[in-house]
């Protein structure tokens, strides 16, 4: 390509920045959004004593007759939550992501302890689970078939837009776990983090405007990345512009936004690689961010998890921000 070409390639792409800064928000595409958090029945616990009764998700109530010695999740949420509180050997099932390399936060675990993937009903039902965990937006026959086979099966929130809705959580699987003492250990280690990291924003300093872009997607509020964002101080161009859950995000939307830091994930090994793309990436190239160098790559086990694991998410946030403690 000749220097008359690239100088006339530069100055379309400043002039499509330009106008897509001084578009009117109104003439925007409006996002499209796949799937965002909604609320479900909330948990309804019983008594300390056994049985326990738990009430999930689906308003089903789960009758555990006797501390539960053999678990199943299936889900990387509950994979997480489990593995936080209970001793690994009494975790006999977990989701396909638990032996996935590039994203787990329990490989370690599962590849020592060996639980099977939790897919199928004939599968669990051989682990001989004494209660099965399984996500709120599964399908409904493999609960349906481990019910009538006599498995309790508590219905479970995987998406959370809080960090205290976490730690609810934590408190939760917990009690379906009967580790009640050890829930409540790990909700106030989660609550720690969470608060020394609320306090790190230096004093008088402006919020630093952040987008979070997971590919084609961006955080709006009604997400947890955006309640870490409140929680540190710090402003989240999306949902100030109106995404709400996990919206489609246009490059006129974030040069329109301009953010001065933008968060992304990549899978383990791969974060110089996934920077270099967004770097090249002729929207984010017009940033403030990419201009300023701070265009932040977490690895994905880091970056994704709607877990007790979101903690690291907390702190290396707060780090990137503020710089380390």
């Amino acid at each position: 390509m000749n220097r008359s070409l690239l100088a006339l390639v530069g100055a379309l792409v400043v002039a499509s920045a330009v106008v897509l800064r001084v578009t009117p928000e109104s003439l925007l595409p409006e996002p499209e959004r796949p799937f965002r958090w909604q609320a479900s029945a909330p948990a309804r616990l019983g008594g300390l004593s056994y049985p326990r009764n738990a009430t999930g998700a689906d308003s089903v109530t789960a009758t555990i007759d006797a501390p539960p010695r053999r678990l199943v999740s299936q889900a990387s949420s509950t994979d997480e939550f489990l593995y936080s509180i209970v001793p690994p050997e009494r975790v006999v099932g977990v989701s396909d992501v638990a032996y996935m390399e590039r994203i787990s936060n329990v490989l370690e675990l599962v590849r020592q302890y060996q639980p099977i993937v939790a897919l199928d009903t004939e599968r669990i039902l051989r682990a001989d689970p004494d209660v099965v965990l399984s996500p709120a937006e599964m399908r409904l026959d493999v609960p349906a078939l481990l019910r009538a086979a006599g498995v309790p099966v508590y219905r479970a929130q995987t998406m959370f837009p809080t960090l205290e809705s976490v730690e609810a959580q934590i408190r939760v699987i917990g009690y379906l776990a009967g580790e009640d003492a050890r829930a409540e250990e790990e909700a106030g280690r989660f609550h720690e983090v969470v608060r020394l990291a609320g306090a790190r924003k230096p004093s008088g300093t402006p919020a630093p405007r952040v987008m979070g872009f997971g590919g084609v997607y961006s955080y709006g509020s009604e997400t947890l990345f955006h309640d870490i964002l409140r929680v540190l101080g710090a402003e989240n161009v999306a949902a100030t512009h109106g995404f709400i859950g996990y919206d489609r995000v246009t490059d006129e939307h974030i040069v329109r936004w301009n953010p001065e830091w933008i968060v992304a994930g990549a899978d383990r090994g791969h974060v110089e690689d996934v920077r270099a793309r967004l770097m090249a990436h002729p929207a984010i190239g017009a940033t403030t961010a990419a201009r300023l160098g701070q265009i932040v790559v977490l690895e994905n086990h880091v970056f994704l998890p709607l877990s007790p694991f979101a903690a690291e998410l907390v702190e290396a946030l707060a780090d990137t921000l503020y710089g380390p403690a």
